[in-house]
């Protein structure tokens, strides 16, 4: 199976290629250079990987949450390839890659709950809460959100048991997130990347794939105009 993902949902831009169970991937911080550097980082790894876009099976893309420019070029690009290509896409949460990066962690260590939130401008950030299954990826614990830090604050148990994990630009914009648990672990300056996305789709059923009309992004927030205005083009 050949998959290629895409992703620009935040100030990074990142891309990897699945050839055969082998991931081959970049990541660049490049605020408003996506539209730039996106497809030729794309290409560039089909090129190493040996493969053109005529043998891939899937376009998976960053759907979101993340900036509303960012992350309409990612699904924009995902689905223009796909219809010419006749193949399907698969749209991949910027929190749910977020949180397989720590799932190494938590897996060894027995499990626990993964943290993820992104910056969302405006007072709030993109939050969700993920555990790792049995065959070590990530899936949603409730629905991922856009709230603020203070309710999430309230929210924090006090005394738990669990392992408890913190990733992402959420937790560094909000530092008092950080204070609040006895965290596992935090990595607060980590963006969502391609090789652990790449992870997420390979893992995704068939029957999950979408038709390529059907590829849309995930802005969690209802007044889309409003994101527009607050928050940064990254493209």
């Amino acid at each position: 199976m050949n998959i290629l993902f895409i992703d620009s949902a935040t100030e990074a831009c990142t891309a990897a290629v699945w050839h055969n169970g082998t991931v081959l991937s970049a990541f660049e911080l490049a605020p408003k250079a996506h539209t730039h550097r996106l497809l030729p980082m794309a290409e560039q790894l089909l090129c190493e990987a040996g493969i053109d876009y005529n043998q891939l099976d899937l376009i998976a893309y960053g759907r979101g949450p993340g900036s509303f420019t960012g992350v309409r070029i990612a699904t924009a690009c995902a689905q223009g390839m796909a219809l010419g290509l006749d193949i399907p896409v698969l749209g991949i949460s910027s929190l749910a890659t977020l949180a397989q990066a720590l799932r190494g962690q938590a897996f060894q260590a027995g499990g626990g709950i993964i943290h993820a939130a992104l910056d969302a401008r405006m007072g709030e950030i993109y939050y969700g809460r993920y555990l790792v299954d049995d065959a070590g990826v990530v899936t949603p614990l409730g629905e991922e959100r856009v709230i603020s830090p203070e309710l999430i604050l309230s929210q924090f148990a006090t005394n738990t048991n669990e392992r408890e994990y913190a990733i992402g630009s959420g937790f560094a914009r909000y530092p008092a997130l950080l204070r609040a648990q006895a965290w596992q672990s935090t990595s607060p300056d980590a963006y969502p990347d391609a090789r652990h996305a790449i992870e997420l789709a390979a893992a995704t059923p068939e029957s999950h794939w979408q038709d390529p009309a059907d590829a849309a992004p995930i802005y969690l927030r209802d007044n889309v105009a409003q994101v527009k205005a607050a928050a940064p083009v990254a493209g």
